[in-house]
């Protein structure tokens, strides 16, 4: 019960009830008489992501390449000081991604929805992780379009920082540009710009500051511990699946160094 727990912040009761009956379904086309955790594993994928794509088929380049991507990125999140705990990484294509790394939430983060500028700083570099992974082990040339969500959720959380929560050490505690749009129509919140285009200017040259900032301390974390990343990224293409346990075992055998304090 603690280990669905843990993978389930958020979840209400319907939720957890929905996510047993994926499992028994999985349970019944596998003919097991009773539902297993391998069963309830696999519905909380199934219900976080999507159906596991079983026609696609991988070559062992890409392969590769996708377990280096979702290494980066559970390497920057597991040595990043005061940031969510992995929960499972996995290089089984599922809906229209090609791997994914789930991170457990705190339940406070969760409850309060407050985030502090480290934990947000430290959120960019996780984010940016996967691309600088491809970077580092496979040269700039090969870089793919692999990581485009990922970018765009890093800049999204660096212009929120800057516009909305007033992390900016050029423009300070402002909130720049009204909001305006109906959240209960499905619309997002547009914002309406009441700013010059001076400060539209400075906008531009922080969320650049804070993006090269996120960057280069996820680089460090990479670099500095390449031996870690590649035994994960060999773990990955050999059972496509690590858990949280597998991870912990990985770190502590290993010399690592944690990232620097945002």
């Amino acid at each position: 019960m603690q280990k669905i727990a843990r993978r389930t912040p958020g979840f209400t009761g319907a939720d957890l009830s929905n996510l047993l009956n994926e499992a028994a379904i999985l349970a019944a086309r596998r003919s097991l008489t009773e539902i297993s955790m391998d069963e309830v594993n696999d519905a909380i994928d199934r219900v976080l992501a999507g159906p596991e794509k079983k026609d696609r088929v991988m070559s062992e380049k890409r392969k590769e390449l996708v377990a280096y991507h979702e290494a980066g990125h559970a390497l920057v999140g597991a040595l990043m000081p005061d940031y969510d705990p992995v929960q499972k990484i996995s290089i089984i294509p599922r809906g229209r991604a090609g791997g994914l790394t789930w991170f457990t939430p705190s339940e406070d983060r969760l409850e309060s929805g407050l985030y502090s500028r480290s934990y947000l700083q430290n959120q960019m570099a996780v984010a940016l992780g996967g691309r600088i992974a491809e970077e580092i082990v496979f040269g700039e040339e090969e870089v793919t379009t692999g990581a485009s969500n990922d970018l765009q959720q890093v800049a999204r959380v660096a212009r929120q920082m800057v516009t909305r929560f007033g992390m900016s050490d050029k423009l300070g505690p402002v909130a720049l540009g009204r909001q305006q749009g109906n959240m209960f129509l499905g619309r997002d919140i547009a914002a309406e710009r009441d700013f010059s285009e001076e400060t539209a200017a400075t906008i531009d040259e922080e969320v650049r500051s804070l993006v090269d900032e996120a960057y280069v301390r996820a680089k460090q974390v990479l670099a500095s511990n390449r031996h870690v990343l590649d035994q994960l990224a060999r773990m990955l293409v050999d059972k496509e699946t690590v858990d949280a346990d597998e991870l912990q075992q990985l770190l502590a055998s290993s010399d690592v160094r944690m990232a620097s304090i945002a």
